[in-house]
């Protein structure tokens, strides 16, 4: 016996038509990965004072013999014995400060590590656009049409798919681009303790929304002088804003 269609999610007034535009931008990493810099033991310090020159608020959070990190404004610098980057969070209003910032810091890192080659270098960036509930997240989701929404009870199960997400890469022999779309709660708690009640409110929150997640990087290695970070950046903000029209209509 055939089974009943199940209804398609209903979808809210406020997604009928929305892209990348009215996605907020979370979170931006920008990461160079080379071969293994052992230079890293006795430079490390040199570096680090060279970066304090130029950001004279740096604060300390990570000090390991394999890894440091610091803490300027909302942008932490990092750098690993293959690895160095800069996370900065909502850095939306200031995408061109954190290019700036990353071709400096990786100028330095460059320099005092003696570095010849990158093997990767790569841009993430985390949107976030939030809904009222997890249902409405959910429908806005399904309304892209990203995934065939099975028909009828599945695995003895009426309801909807729930946390639904959609991943695809692809890769030429330059460059790669890992694209990640999903629905995503967040939960706040918080109590304060006995003695500050009085001072601080509890918070409990709980925040739905659709995440579009996009890392976007080279595939091949490059020496250090045939690339400018900031104009690469431009240009990997550029493909990724046009070629986002993949996963929101046009």
């Amino acid at each position: 016996k055939e089974q009943p269609a199940n209804k398609s999610p209903e979808v809210p007034s406020s997604v009928t038509s929305f892209d990348l535009s009215s996605f907020q931008l979370e979170q931006g990493v920008l990461e160079i990965r080379y071969p293994l810099a052992l230079d890293l033991w006795d430079k490390s310090g040199a570096l680090w004072k060279s970066v304090q020159r130029k950001w004279t608020d740096l604060k300390l959070t990570l000090a390991d013999p394999m890894k440091t990190q610091f803490q300027t404004g909302k942008s932490a610098l990092k750098v690993e014995i293959e690895l160095a980057s800069i996370t900065s969070i909502n850095p939306e209003r200031s995408l061109e400060e954190f290019s700036a910032m990353a071709k400096d810091f990786f100028a330095m890192t460059t320099q005092y590590l003696q570095l010849s080659l990158f093997k990767r270098v790569g841009l993430r960036l985390v949107y976030f656009k939030e809904f009222k509930d997890k249902k409405d997240a959910s429908a806005a989701f399904f309304a892209l049409r990203l995934v065939n929404l099975p028909d009828g009870k599945k695995f003895e199960i009426d309801d909807q798919p729930i946390d639904p997400q959609y991943i695809l890469r692809w890769e030429s022999d330059k460059k790669g681009v890992l694209v990640q779309c999903r629905v995503e709660t967040r939960k706040t708690e918080f109590d304060p303790p006995p003695n500050l009640e009085s001072l601080m409110k509890p918070i409990h929150q709980e925040k739905s929304g659709i995440v579009f997640d996009v890392d976007y990087y080279t595939v091949s290695a490059v020496e250090p002088g045939q690339i400018d970070m900031s104009q690469w950046v431009k240009h990997a903000l550029h493909v990724i804003s046009r070629d986002s029209r993949y996963i929101f209509g046009d």
